[in-house]
């Protein structure tokens, strides 16, 4: 049955304000600081065989509960964190995903998903910092799919044991309290759907929006492809003991289907190891699926959801490798290697359409400070940094674009009033993004001032080299983490952990710039010289990267006969 196309867009924009609802719902009752401050969670909604029906997907999707509980009850509520739980997930131990199966006239209908990146769950370090772990168990408690509510009531049994291995016991007990009350909200809301428009009609939107989905992929984006292979080779370039760690993906195009063929080095000691079996597969086409949709045209509409995974074919290599590892390879900084999958994936596509996507960008990092004050008491700040995007033909790279899944930018404000923490200036990084004809996004930066004795941690890649450039721009400016404490500035490891600090010392951290698009002499040097007055390019880099000579402050005006003996030398 396919519902009535008014009401097929009716309900796919509800469907979207209950993920929307329930997310705002969260975000104003989270207790601890990475949810309600960073707003490291997402929500999505699933049919019931487990297929996204929107684009918002940052969870592992309900594959091992379907799998563990194929007889749900309504009411119920499981929750896991295990990212090798058959079907192999892309969860990490610091993650709890709580999902609630959604029913109508008694038959289950929808999944509701809430993933949240909670502060403490037990390991080796506080708030589930990964770096340095060599097995899962360095991680944190490992739970497989497990009922945690039935007939709404929740299992204490269950929560008790959970917070036993936490440090923030206080924190978890609530915000686990506010992952069932808000999916219950969730619930309620689907319930509301189905009395106004029928079981029938919503079901058949479901369908609808996944069809409408795979036909936009297949029949308008994937064809402007040419049917060809592109390859493109990239590392992880530590995982906190060794390295590099080799990655390559091919993408080929076959009539209406793009193959995505992937290689990997052994799987790592260090905890870069990124379990894609199973429905790990799925969570990764469902974060290349939308880097396609820079191939449509700006009118255009595509939806987005699972319908999208069914142009796409994934071929993941043989058992063992940092794709594939085997239980327990530990895999709490498994977005460091899923970063580069993207950025290697980004560059395939860029030569595939010709340059009308954009260039390399490396955007998943995460830096933690954590240490008792004066009195005793425990404080743990962890911050999702942004970076600059890569140029594409049609203009500039975005700068300081957030995270994945818009998490991090922790407001200044609330950092230093609720962290011992002062932060002392901040800022897009100049020189950061890639020289070209079109500019890379800028990279950002903050500077912290230390107010306690503490100790940090950082996953963060690109640290040797940036993001690659298009033909003939420059890679972005790599990240960088620097201390300085008294007259001693010394550089800290991009994958490292336990770096110690002392009250008053200083941190800062600058972020990878996004690559550049073509030959930066072919860059109008009034667009240079706008940079400049922006403070994006510095008058140095102007001349040494644009080839463009500029008198001095404040003005800055382009001298055009200086200008043009420069670059005729380039």
């Amino acid at each position: 049955m396919n519902a009535n196309p008014i009401v097929s867009e009716i309900l796919a924009g509800a469907l979207r304000a209950i993920e929307e609802e329930v997310e705002d719902l969260l975000a104003r009752i989270w207790r601890s600081p990475s949810l309600r401050d960073a707003g490291d969670f997402s929500v999505c909604l699933f049919d019931r065989f487990g297929r996204a029906l929107t684009g918002r997907v940052l969870a592992t999707g309900p594959a091992p509960v379907i799998r563990a509980y194929p007889e749900p009850a309504e009411g119920d509520v499981f929750l896991h964190n295990d990212p090798y739980t058959p079907p192999a997930g892309l969860g990490e131990a610091a993650e709890l995903c709580l999902t609630r199966p959604l029913f109508a006239d008694g038959a289950l209908i929808a999944f509701l998903q809430i993933r949240g990146r909670h502060d403490d769950l037990g390991g080796a370090l506080p708030g589930g910092a990964s770096v340095g772990s060599r097995e899962s168990y360095h991680e944190g408690v490992l739970i497989p799919p497990v009922r945690i509510a039935r007939g709404d009531e929740t299992i204490e049994d269950i929560k008790t044991l959970l917070l036993r291995n936490s440090r923030q016991a206080h924190l978890l007990g609530d915000d686990i309290d506010a992952q069932l009350g808000a999916l219950r909200v969730g619930a309620a809301r689907l319930k509301d759907l189905t009395r106004r428009y029928g079981t029938e009609n919503l079901t058949a939107c479901f369908a609808d929006l996944l069809r409408e989905c795979e036909l936009a992929f297949r029949g308008q984006l994937i064809p402007q492809l040419p049917e060809k292979s592109w390859t493109a080779r990239t590392a992880v370039e530590t995982d906190g003991l060794n390295g590099p760690h080799e990655l390559a993906l091919t993408l080929t195009r076959r009539k209406d289907v793009l193959h995505v063929d992937l290689e990997a080095g052994p799987q790592a000691r260090g905890p870069i190891n990124c379990p894609l079996e199973g429905e790990g597969a799925q969570f990764l086409t469902r974060l290349l699926a939308p880097m396609l949709l820079h191939l449509q045209d700006e009118a255009s509409e595509t939806p987005l959801n699972d319908g999208a995974l069914r142009a796409f074919q994934v071929r993941l290599p043989g058992p063992g490798t940092i794709l594939t590892p085997r239980f327990p390879a530990p895999t709490g900084l498994r977005a460091l290697t899923l970063g580069k999958l993207l950025s290697a994936f980004g560059e395939a596509l860029f030569e595939a359409s010709g340059g009308r996507t954009p260039t390399g960008f490396d955007n998943l990092r995460t830096l933690s400070f954590w240490g008792h004050d004066e009195k005793g008491g425990f404080h743990l700040l962890r911050e999702a940094l942004g970076a600059g995007a890569g140029a594409r033909m049609e203009g500039d790279g975005a700068s300081a674009v957030p995270p994945l899944g818009a998490t991090g930018g922790m407001p200044v404000e609330v950092m230093e009033a609720r962290y011992p923490v002062r932060v002392e200036a901040m800022g897009l990084a100049q020189d950061s993004g890639g020289a070209g004809a079109r500019r890379g996004g800028l990279g950002v930066f903050r500077e912290y001032r230390m107010l306690i004795d503490g100790v940090s941690a950082s996953a963060a890649g690109s640290a040797e080299a940036g993001p690659a450039g298009g033909p003939g721009a420059s890679a972005g400016k790599p990240y960088e983490m620097r201390r300085r404490s008294g007259k001693k500035n010394v550089g800290a490891p991009a994958v490292g952990a336990s770096t110690a600090f002392s009250k008053g010392d200083s941190i800062r951290v600058s972020t990878p710039g996004g690559g550049g698009w073509g030959d930066p002499a072919e860059r109008d040097p009034e667009d240079v010289r706008a940079d400049v007055l922006r403070g994006f390019v510095s008058p140095k880099a102007a001349e040494s990267a644009y080839g463009v000579v500029l008198g001095g402050a404040p003005g800055f005006r382009v001298d055009e006969d200086a200008t043009r003996k420069r670059r005729q030398r380039k």
